[in-house]
């Protein structure tokens, strides 16, 4: 016997606890943050995501603060309805704000978006999960402090905390985020609340500024888990340095890629790099600037070479094109620059770039683009542009244009649409060898060309000893055959990845994936 509430039919011994759950949370948020129409749901289940592997939830709940979450949480547990909490729903490619199953209510901790503290002295921000990138960068520049915020390319409106706690990176040489941040406050599943580290001992006066404090290291256990919901935790800022100078790389022939990522290994062990370095290949490059040149192809995919190459020519990239920063004094970068010269020495020319010579690059442009001159310098400059404030801690939302790569027309707000398009990602991590990447791709890119798709990869230099790949299936949401393709073209990915030993950092809801460790933990507040 099914039971229909909020418009989703649950089953009728669930429907009850669910009934009994959203009565509890209306006295506790408020009427108006307890929402089950069906115009909330809908919003709630857009996603990048083919059909197949989308989800509904039964309601959304909203609160404000973290004793609204205490009650939320622990009336959830008293009735047995399952929550999934989201900071800002902006993980695309992975789920958005869907649910992992239908049915579930959706904790919503986009009210909860204050900077709670920043301390100028020590460099950090305490922030909560509604909090986004712009926010704190905006909320930096206007006070005028000397840090930057390390971005991502998740956008703008990408909760801070949310992309911590699914151990994201960025660009910055805080680019392993989990590692630069601490004093979490959370909320187990039973409604108790602790602190992190030092958090929990009195009279504590370094909870954010040292992550461990005494006894086992937890912070850990609540990244990718249910274990519990983070509603505060402080952020490491980094200090803006003397200079930032990008060093780019366009590497023409495929199998330069190889000897590079030993390279870049070796600099990045060595500590002459410090920031994140971003491989990305030819597409995934011009997908973030144009679409797929439909008029150009007659409606034939995958992409033939030739008209690939043409794209390249015109966007100014190589077959792949790397890109990271240098970040110290002056003297320091210029050092470091020598190392990096020296270390591509054969592979490639190294181009050095800072913001005075792209907004030159841009006004040369600008002047003679009239005449038709430099067409493939301005991809360049603008590609190079969107990466370099990446790297100096701007937030952009450039990069997710990637998304309407296969769209057959264009979007008409680069965000609000997002949830027509139609993007799968998957995320494998390898050992930063050229060997492991040759596998990584000889064992992906055939699959693509079966299935009727253009291989979109990037691999980032995350750690000294590895890179995190970020392998997209981007397809025609609007067209049923080349979504059904996209479905059978990423699981065979993932599948064959895994089989391979690639697997990956993070998982979405259309493929989750358990960890084999299965905790059962009682902590006392």
């Amino acid at each position: 016997m099914a039971l229909d509430v909020a418009g989703f039919a649950v089953q009728a011994s669930a429907a009850g606890g669910l009934i009994s759950a959203l009565k509890r949370w209306r006295n506790i948020v408020g009427e108006e943050f307890v929402r089950t129409d069906s115009a909330t749901l809908d919003e709630y289940s857009r996603s990048t995501l083919p059909p197949k592997y989308r989800h509904r939830p039964a309601a959304v709940v909203l609160p404000d603060s973290r004793e609204q979450v205490r009650r939320v949480v622990e009336t959830a547990y008293d009735t047995g309805v399952g929550l999934h909490p989201i900071s800002r729903g902006q993980n695309w490619g992975y789920g958005a704000a869907m649910p992992p199953r239908d049915g579930m209510v959706i904790l919503d901790l986009r009210r909860m978006n204050r900077i709670v503290e920043v301390n100028a002295e020590l460099g950090y921000a305490v922030v909560e999960p509604g909090v986004s990138q712009k926010q704190l960068a905006d909320f930096l520049r206007e006070n005028r402090l000397p840090y930057i915020l390390d971005a991502t390319g998740a956008g703008p409106e990408a909760s801070l905390v949310g992309n911590v706690l699914q151990r994201g990176f960025g660009h910055t040489p805080y680019g392993n985020r989990i590692l630069h941040v601490s004093g979490m406050e959370v909320v187990l599943r039973d409604g108790q609340v602790i602190h992190t580290g030092f958090g929990g001992l009195p009279n504590a006066c370094a909870a954010y500024v040292f992550p461990y404090g005494v006894g086992p290291w937890l912070d850990g256990l609540f990244t990718q888990s249910d274990l519990g919901v983070v509603t505060r935790m402080a952020i490491w800022l980094y200090p803006r340095p003397a200079q930032i100078t990008a060093f780019a790389l366009k590497l023409d022939r495929p199998d330069r890629l190889y000897p590079t990522i030993d390279a870049l290994r070796r600099l990045r062990m060595a500590g002459v790099v410090q920031s994140t370095v971003h491989v990305a290949n030819d597409l995934r490059v011009i997908s973030a600037r144009r679409q797929y040149p439909w008029e150009w192809t007659g409606g034939k995919v995958p992409l033939p070479a030739e008209i690939r190459a043409r794209l390249r020519r015109e966007a100014g990239v190589g077959a792949w094109n790397l890109m990271g920063a240098l970040y110290g004094s002056k003297a320091a970068v210029r050092a470091a620059a020598a190392e990096v010269r020296r270390a591509f020495a054969g592979l490639a020319h190294v181009h050095f770039f800072d913001d005075r010579k792209l907004r030159l690059g841009r006004a040369v442009i600008g002047a003679l683009g009239r005449l038709g001159l430099f067409r493939g310098l301005a991809g360049t400059v603008e590609s190079a542009r969107s990466v370099y404030d990446l790297l100096c801690g701007i937030p952009s939302a450039e990069h997710l244009r990637g998304v309407y790569w296969r769209m057959r027309r264009p979007p008409r707000d680069l965000i609000a649409d997002l949830g027509n398009a139609g993007g799968l990602w998957f995320s494998p991590v390898l050992p930063a060898t050229g060997e492991y990447a040759r596998l990584l791709l000889d064992t992906l890119e055939p699959i693509f060309d079966k299935h009727g798709f253009e291989p979109l990869i990037t691999m980032t230099s995350v750690t000294e000893r590895a890179l995190v790949g970020v392998v997209s299936v981007f397809y025609d949401a609007e067209s049923r055959a080349e979504t059904d393709a996209a479905v059978a073209c990423y699981e065979e990915l993932s599948a064959a990845a895994i089989a391979r030993g690639f697997w990956p950092y993070r998982s979405g809801v259309q493929k989750p994936i358990r960890s084999p460790i299965r905790l059962s933990i009682s902590v006392d507040d």
